[in-house]
C-alpha cells in the first residue's frame, strides 16, 4: 500500500488530470445511470408482475357506418340505450361463434389499454384509513367473462376468475395479491372492507377524505397496470354499461396463431361483423396494440433520444479513459523496467497498477458524488425513472434519499472501476511481457 501511495504522489501531475476527468465523468454519469437503474428496477425487479398470457389475446374497437347511422338517426331521432347495448352484444356473439375463439368480453377498461392514463387511487383498510396505499384502478362490466378473457387468475382461497366475472354486489372490489398483503398483511382478505379515499388539497397541505367503502370479493395474482408502474397494485371495480366507450377483448384457443387470425379477418371486418350501423372497426393482437400504445405514448422516440446520447457518452467515456491510461502506462515503461530489475514479478507489477487505478477512481468518484450530492439535496433531483406508483412502499430504496444516493453511487463507481481497469490492464500487461532491457529503454 505504501508503494502504491508513493507512486500516486510521484506522478501527481498526470494523476491530477485523470482524477479531475473521473470526477467530472462521475457527475455527468449521474444523469443517465440514475434514470436507467431506477426505471429498469421498476420495470423488471419490483415485485414479480405475475404477467398474464398475451400471445392469444386480441383487442377490438367498435365503429359506425356514418352514412347508415346518420340516416337511422334522421328516421328514428336516436338509438335507445338498450338497443345500443344489444348491438354490441350481437357483434360479440358473431365473434364468439368463430371456431378459433375461446372467449370474448365487452369491457370498459383493460390492462394496457392506454399507457398515458394515470388512474391510481388511494385505498386503505376500512378500520385504519390512515394506512393508505395507492393502486391502479380498472373498471369492467360484470357477466362478461372479463377475468378469464384478460388472463387473470385467482389465488388460492379466493373465488375463481369465472365467478369474479359474474354479477357482484354493487360495492364489490377485486384486488391483486400484493395490494392485499400491503394493506392487510395477508392475501386471505375476501370479505374484508376497503376504503377508497380522495387526496384532497388545502392551504395547510394534503389530507385524505373517505370517498366510499368496498367489500373485497376476490383476490387475483399480481399484475401491473403497465410496465411504468413500480408495483403490481391493482383494483378492479364492476361498473355499468358505458355505451360508446365499450371495447372488446377476445381470447383465442391455445393452438391458434393470433397474428394469422387478425390478418385473416382484418380485410373484411366491417362486412363480416356488423349489427345495424355498428361494426367492428379494428382488430389487432394485444402485442400489436401494446406496441402502438408505446408509440402513442412517445416511448419509442424517448428510447431513441435516451439511447443515442447514452451510447455516445459511453463510447467517449470508455475510449477517453482507456486512452488516457494507455498513454500514462506507456510513459511509465521505464518504471516497469526498474521494478522488474529489482525482482518484482510481472503479476505484482500488474496488480500494483490496477490498485493505483482503483484508489484514484475511488477518490475521484467520492468527489464527484459529493458534488452531485449538493445538487440532489438542494433540488431533489434523484430520479424516479418515470415509474409510477410510490404506493406506500416507504421502505423501498428508491423512496429513501440516502439508500438511493449510496446505491447509485456504488453502481457508478463499479462501472468506472471496470473502465479504468480495462484502460490499465491492456497496456500494463503488454509492457510487462517485454524483456527488462526493452522496458528500460527510453522512448
Amino acid at each position: 500500500m505504501r508503494l502504491i501511495l508513493k507512486n500516486l504522489w510521484a506522478h501527481r501531475k498526470q494523476n491530477g488530470w485523470i482524477f479531475a476527468e473521473i470526477a467530472i465523468i462521475t457527475v455527468l454519469s449521474w444523469f443517465m445511470v440514475d434514470y436507467l437503474v431506477v426505471s429498469n428496477y421498476g420495470k423488471f425487479f419490483c415485485n414479480p408482475t405475475g404477467d398474464f398470457e398475451k400471445d392469444h389475446l386480441c383487442v377490438g374497437q367498435f365503429g359506425e357506418l356514418r352514412g347508415e347511422l346518420e340516416q337511422e338517426l334522421q328516421e328514428r331521432g336516436g338509438i335507445p340505450y338498450e338497443e345500443d347495448m344489444e348491438r354490441y352484444q350481437v357483434l360479440k356473439t358473431q365473434l364468439q361463434n368463430l371456431p378459433e375463439v375461446q372467449s370474448v368480453c365487452l369491457t370498459f377498461q383493460y390492462i394496457g389499454e392506454d399507457l398515458r392514463l394515470y388512474d391510481w387511487r388511494p385505498f386503505a383498510p376500512a378500520d385504519d384509513t390512515l394506512k393508505i396505499t395507492s393502486a391502479s384502478c380498472k373498471s369492467y362490466y360484470p357477466n362478461e367473462q372479463f377475468f378469464e378473457t384478460q388472463g387473470l387468475r385467482s389465488i388460492e382461497g379466493s373465488p375463481a376468475a369465472e365467478v369474479l366475472s359474474r354479477e357482484l354486489p354493487q360495492d364489490a372490489i377485486i384486488i391483486t395479491r400484493s395490494l392485499a398483503e400491503q394493506l392487510f398483511g395477508t392475501d386471505q382478505v375476501v370479505g374484508k372492507r376497503l376504503a377508497m379515499v380522495n387526496n384532497m388539497y388545502s392551504h395547510d397541505g394534503n389530507y385524505y377524505q373517505v370517498a366510499g367503502y368496498h367489500t373485497i370479493a376476490g383476490v387475483v395474482e399480481d399484475v401491473k397496470g403497465s410496465p411504468y408502474e413500480r408495483y403490481p397494485y391493482m383494483a378492479f371495480l364492476p361498473t355499468n354499461w358505458a355505451g360508446a366507450r365499450t371495447k372488446l377483448l377476445l381470447r383465442l384457443k391455445p393452438d391458434v396463431d393470433a397474428e394469422a387470425f387478425v390478418k385473416k379477418h382484418q380485410p373484411t371486418l366491417t362486412h363480416d361483423f356488423r349489427a345495424g350501423s355498428y361494426v367492428l372497426s379494428t382488430l389487432e393482437t394485444y402485442n400489436q396494440h401494446f406496441e402502438r400504445q408505446k408509440e402513442m405514448n412517445g416511448d419509442t422516440l424517448s428510447n431513441q433520444l435516451v439511447t443515442v446520447p447514452l451510447t455516445l457518452f459511453a463510447i467517449i467515456v470508455v475510449l477517453g479513459t482507456i486512452g488516457t491510461y494507455w498513454l500514462q502506462i506507456r510513459k511509465r515503461k521505464e518504471d516497469i523496467g526498474i521494478m522488474r530489475a529489482f525482482g518484482a514479478s510481472k503479476l505484482r507489477i500488474f496488480w500494483t497498477f490496477l490498485a493505483e487505478g482503483a484508489i484514484l477512481t475511488l477518490l475521484a468518484s467520492l468527489l464527484g458524488d459529493f458534488i452531485w450530492l449538493q445538487f440532489a439535496a438542494s433540488w431533489d433531483i434523484l430520479s424516479d425513472g418515470n415509474i409510477r406508483g410510490t404506493s406506500g412502499m416507504e421502505n423501498d430504496w428508491i423512496n429513501q434519499f440516502w439508500p438511493h444516493f449510496l446505491i447509485i453511487s456504488l453502481i457508478i463507481f463499479l462501472l468506472l472501476l471496470i473502465i479504468v481497469s480495462l484502460g490499465i490492464a491492456l497496456p500494463a500487461w503488454n509492457i510487462c511481457r517485454k524483456k527488462i532491457v526493452t522496458a528500460l529503454r527510453d522512448e
